[in-house]
């Protein structure tokens, strides 16, 4: 499967950037090498210095570093030519055909411009008839809107328009422009999203989706695990790999890797985009829509409810996966819990349930903590500060951790408005129940926040999910406590499992490390109930 494909990776920066983390990489020879170890076989870059301070800066100094570098291919910032900071149009092309550039990232709002005929109509008139590939941000940080999409689409139906970044929960403002425009590209590296890479292929083909890994910013070994193991077909496979960019780009796809030893069966399973069969994986936080559904609030799941979960989880090799409902956490926990429960009775030896318990609504806690626990054998706790509303350590929950504690039961919470502080609180009152902080690799500061409490309190547990799967943050956790207290999680199907697994069997840690985080842990965790 994956290991013969060639990888080509329409996403990737180099250069010092503002902000950065101390610990966060950023050195071409690191994104070099982990782009070896991941077998990923070029990239088009980028320069930070073009984005953040100016063209001049960094297109000339990317350009140079590609012609150091056979694996790299450059891609420029452009700005409009009115302030005469960039070459005017007609000029434009045969400056770029010097540099070897064939792809214009642009930043709108950054650079401080509009998007509208009078500032980038000359601009994209002479890159549609040269063919070259115009990028944009619609990520976390939009530099544009749909809107203006949709009119670049419209008034340029030649010029191709990759979208770098898109959202997860992007699918209902993207499906329409994506099924009216077939100028319109878009890569995964955010757009994480549940099945999106089969759905799109279903809805659109194949030929406009791309590989991208916002590389390095993001694990490198989500992106590629998010294709490899998807349900799709040998051609889809190799041309969102890196056929569909090397077409864009008039380039020749890179060169494989020679063939290097891998000790690591693991990764070695991973490459090949196979299940892990030879050990317990444990998926240890996840969720499911109702039987039937396809969406959830503000997302499109199109694939959401038990089954679906559970048969995805299975093409990784996850025997089990520990579940609460959407419905229980978003709005009505009785509701929700009884699909819980419908799951549990459906797949009893794969789907572990998660209770949610809302004190603005339990009435007769003993009543509920019996049923649920000692009646319908759920073994973890649910509760959840974005929709409840409660502090973790208010009163109110005090009689679900008070028997929590006596039946050593584990507990996924998400971050809170005081998160720290109310951890601290309850890993020393309830000594016996293990907390899974939630979404501990969502970024280096929270990953430094959750290491702080792991270290002090040992029934406090790292659990990794967040789509910024962080490059290198699983690293810090295992170096920082062991990989013995950190757990893999999906946080399916709001996000597609395959990219969350691909950030822990692509880490660069050992084989033993990644048997603990992806099961190994979590069964002891499991072993530790004790439940009538």
């Amino acid at each position: 499967m994956g290991k013969g494909t060639i990888y080509f990776d329409s996403f990737a920066a180099v250069g010092r950037r503002a902000g950065k983390d101390i610990l966060a990489p950023w050195k071409t020879e690191t994104l070099l090498g982990e782009m070896e170890r991941c077998a990923i076989h070029g990239a088009l870059v980028f320069s930070h210095g073009a984005k953040e301070t100016h063209p001049d800066v960094g297109n000339l100094v990317v350009s140079e570093l590609c012609r150091q570098h056979e694996r790299l291919h450059p891609c420029w910032v452009g700005l409009p030519h009115h302030t005469g900071e960039f070459p005017p149009p007609a000029e434009l092309p045969a400056i770029l055909k010097t540099e070897g550039v064939r792809a214009l990232k642009i930043y709108p709002r950054i650079h401080h411009y509009n998007v509208n005929h009078a500032t980038l109509g000359a601009l994209f008139k002479v890159l549609e008839e040269e063919q070259l590939l115009v990028i944009v941000d619609c990520g976390q940080e939009a530099q544009i809107e749909w809107e203006e999409i949709q009119w670049i689409c419209e008034t340029f139906p030649r010029l191709p328009l990759l979208l770098h970044g898109v959202r997860w929960d992007a699918t209902r403002r993207l499906a329409p422009l994506a099924q009216c425009f077939d100028n319109l590209y878009f890569e995964f590296s955010s757009y994480q999203g549940n099945r999106m890479l089969e759905y799109w292929c279903e809805t659109i083909g194949h030929e406009r989706l791309l590989f991208g890994t916002e590389a390095l910013e993001k694990s490198l070994g989500a992106a590629r695990a998010y294709v490899d193991y998807s349900d799709l077909t040998e051609e889809q496979r190799q041309a969102i790999a890196g056929g569909n960019l090397a077409q864009l780009l008039s380039v020749d796809l890179p060169a494989p890797y020679s063939n290097s030893r891998n000790d690591d069966a693991i990764l070695a399973r991973a490459l090949a985009g196979l299940p892990i069969e030879d050990m317990q994986v444990i998926d240890g936080h996840a969720h499911m829509t109702q039987k039937g559904s396809r969406g959830a609030e503000r997302v499109a799941m199109i694939q959401g409810d038990t089954e679906a979960v559970v048969t995805r989880n299975r093409m990784l090799g996850v025997n089990q996966t520990c579940v609460s409902a959407w419905t229980a956490i978003w709005t009505d926990y009785r509701l929700g819990n009884e699909d819980t429960i419908q799951a549990m009775q459906d797949f009893p030896d794969e789907i572990v349930g998660y209770a949610a318990l809302d004190p603005n609504y339990v009435e007769d806690w003993d009543a509920e903590l019996r049923y649920y626990y000692e009646e319908k054998g759920f073994r973890g706790m649910k509760p959840y500060f974005p929709r409840m509303g409660i502090p973790y350590n208010d009163s109110r929950f005090t009689p679900w951790w008070e028997y929590g504690n006596e039946h050593h039961l584990f507990a996924l919470m998400h971050p809170s408005d005081n998160f720290i502080e109310e951890m601290h609180d309850l890993a020393k009152r309830c000594p016996n129940v293990n907390f899974l902080l939630a979404h501990s690799g969502w970024s280096w500061k929270i990953a430094r926040e959750h290491v702080a409490l792991a270290k002090e309190y040992p029934n406090c547990f790292l659990e990794i999910t967040f789509t910024s799967v962080t490059n290198g943050s699983i690293e810090y956790m295992v170096e920082q406590v062991g990989s013995k207290r950190v757990i893999y999680g999906s946080d399916a199907p709001m996000r597609d499992p395959f990219p969350q697994f691909g950030w822990v069997v692509y880490a660069d840690i050992t084989e033993e490390d990644k048997r603990n985080i992806l099961g190994r842990n979590m069964q002891r965790i499991f072993n530790a109930v004790k439940l009538p």
